[in-house]
């Protein structure tokens, strides 16, 4: 299940944790725009992380003095018949609610349809999430504008390339079969959808980071610009296909997941998910641990 913050109130939230963890905490935030500071603990740093559980003492000092400004993040908002969803910072998925079935949709900007399409999903996401699960199936990194990037995942038709288009726009995702696909908030909350359309557009409300002016401390900007200029892991990726690279963001982004875990959070095919991970470790790129002494049972993380 998943759990909203009631009757909640702060001045600020200090997340130690997983970018999961922070993307939760978000979540269950809802429409509260509280601005959060993320710190790792003992295992390895996320995207959203500024610095170890170690700094917090000086981190909390800084905060009080005022040393920090409000670095503001749009977020994704999708209407769901008269369902409103919450506010994804990341992206909106939409993949068949059975593993390895493709969905049939129309895509429109502002009621201009864009293109028909057969794909294993599609996914909608912010310049946060432009680095996340959009990246890994083709879409482009954005930068420094409100956009929105729209990536068709394994389309059968070569000529849908990944969108870039104003966050101003309202995109429709219509002509869906109701009951059989599934939207996906920021890889935490699943929803059947229950009609033919959804809606998506700029939510009223955004996510807030502290960026905190310490040595060794990075923001997210900095930490973009890092991932821009490609660190040596995303290297290894090169030559691999949409797949492998989605299977391994997913790894990265929600720590090690057995197979069927994979298999659910990717919502790509079955034979697909095993091909992805046996090219990800003939390169090196992730490590398979057996649990307990059972094969079926194996986790695979990145190293």
């Amino acid at each position: 299940g998943f759990v909203f913050f009631e009757d909640f109130r702060a001045d600020y939230v200090c997340v130690i944790g997983s970018d999961k963890i922070v993307l939760k905490t978000l979540l269950g935030l809802s429409n509260r725009e509280v601005p959060i500071i993320s710190l790792y603990g003992s295992k390895s740093r996320g995207f959203f992380a500024t610095a170890g559980v170690d700094s917090f003492p000086d981190i909390v000092r800084e905060i009080v003095q005022g040393n920090f400004i409000v670095d503001e993040r749009i977020r994704l908002c999708a209407k769901v018949g008269d369902i409103e969803l919450p506010s994804a910072l990341n992206e909106l998925a939409i993949f068949s609610r059975e593993s390895g079935s493709l969905i049939r949709y129309t895509l429109y900007i502002d009621n201009e349809i864009v293109w028909r399409d057969v794909s294993d999903g599609v996914i909608i996401a912010t310049p946060t999430g432009s680095t996340a699960y959009a990246l890994s199936a083709g879409g482009p990194i954005v930068k420094d504008v409100d956009a929105f990037v729209i990536v068709s995942v394994n389309s059968l038709v070569p000529t849908h390339k990944p969108i870039v288009t104003s966050s101003d726009r309202v995109i429709y995702v219509g002509d869906l079969i109701k009951n059989e696909n599934v939207i996906v908030v920021d890889g935490q909350i699943r929803w059947t959808i229950d009609s033919d359309t959804i809606t998506v557009y700029r939510s009223k409300y955004k996510a807030k980071f502290l960026k905190i002016n310490m040595e060794n401390i990075l923001d997210l900007d900095a930490r973009l610009s890092k991932r821009i200029g490609f660190r040596k892991p995303y290297l290894s990726l090169e030559g691999l296909p949409p797949s492998a690279k989605l299977v391994y963001k997913i790894l990265e982004y929600e720590g090690p997941l057995n197979r069927m875990e994979l298999i659910s959070r990717s919502g790509l095919p079955s034979r697909t998910v095993d091909y992805a991970l046996n090219l990800l470790l003939r390169r090196g790129v992730i490590v398979r641990r057996q649990v307990d002494k059972d094969a079926r049972m194996s986790t695979y993380s990145i190293l």
